[in-house]
């Protein structure tokens, strides 16, 4: 759903005099599209829901684009080009702008703010893959980096069923999507593996650490986060093995050390910290312009 949104921007300003409308197939996904300006109806993919939509979808498909590139085996084929090229040419338009984007309303932001401010240096952790276990990071170096930096508070999302990782602030399956939206949004930055919450740090202006194993940072990593990935001569794997477990013991991700996720992290937030104070200096000398010198 968030892979889609630049596609989606680019089809509105290609074809401003028509409607755009998006059919999800459940609440969960419609979240994702709120408040998005480029589209002018969400609707459920559902009989019950939509039947005529659905009687017209199924009888005339060519009234509708679709976007299911997971068949086409998109990192074995696909490898140089990103997902959200790959999605736009599916839509037939031209992707100038590959950040994603979502819309939180000021209420949901605040929301967001209001539950990190009682922890000092918030970083959201992200652990689980539902795509591929072969993208998961051993638990023992995510509770290793949490211990090796004690300056951060580390906040853990996800569903119940995701491992917990130990020294955490546990939010796992106490949040709605855009609620974790909103704790992301106003983090200091992300350590994560490839999913839905490492895409979100492309839409929300995030910094953060993302590691790659069983597929590629060309294809699904954005260039706000730093994506660590090792290239070994049997990755990626992602649309080979599917849900199979890697036979060698997935060294794509074993062979990266908690010490390069610690060394990136610092590097993220040292950056971060400084486009905020250069957001500071800016905001500063704009007031100082804005006043008139006294004549003595």
């Amino acid at each position: 759903m968030l892979l889609t949104t630049p596609a989606i921007r680019a089809l509105k300003k290609d074809c401003s005099d028509r409607q755009v409308i998006v059919y999800c197939s459940n609440e969960s996904h419609r979240s994702i599209y709120l408040h998005n300006p480029n589209i002018d109806k969400i609707q459920i993919a559902k009989f019950f829901s939509n039947p005529i939509d659905w009687l017209l979808f199924f009888l005339k498909p060519g009234r509708f684009l679709t976007t299911n590139y997971g068949n086409f085996g998109t990192s074995l084929y696909y490898r140089k080009k990103s997902a959200v090229e790959f999605i736009g040419e599916m839509l037939a338009v031209k992707i100038d702008d590959k950040k994603l984007e979502v819309y939180l309303t000021l209420e949901e932001e605040e929301w967001g703010r209001l539950f990190l401010a009682k922890y000092v240096n918030p970083i959201i952790l992200h652990v689980s893959s539902i795509a591929s276990k072969n993208q998961e990071w051993p638990i023992e170096n995510w509770e290793k980096l949490v211990m090796d930096m004690p300056n951060y508070t580390f906040v853990q999302l996800g569903n119940l069923n995701e491992h917990k990782v130990k020294g955490v602030v546990d939010m796992r399956g106490k949040t709605s999507f855009r609620q974790a939206l909103s704790i992301m949004k106003n983090s200091l930055s992300f350590a994560g593996v490839v999913s839905s919450f490492s895409h979100a740090t492309s839409a929300l202006n995030v910094r953060g650490v993302v590691l790659f194993g069983a597929s590629t940072p060309e294809v699904w990593g954005h260039s706000n986060n730093i994506n660590l990935y090792k290239n070994l001569p049997c990755a990626p794997c992602i649309d080979l093995l599917l849900s199979s477990r890697c036979p060698y013991n997935k060294p794509c991700m074993r062979t990266i050390t908690v010490e390069e996720v610690k060394s990136a992290l610092l590097r993220q937030l040292s950056l971060g910290k400084a486009n905020d104070n250069a957001k500071t200096l800016s905001s500063q000398s704009a007031t100082l312009r804005s006043v008139k010198p006294r004549t003595l």
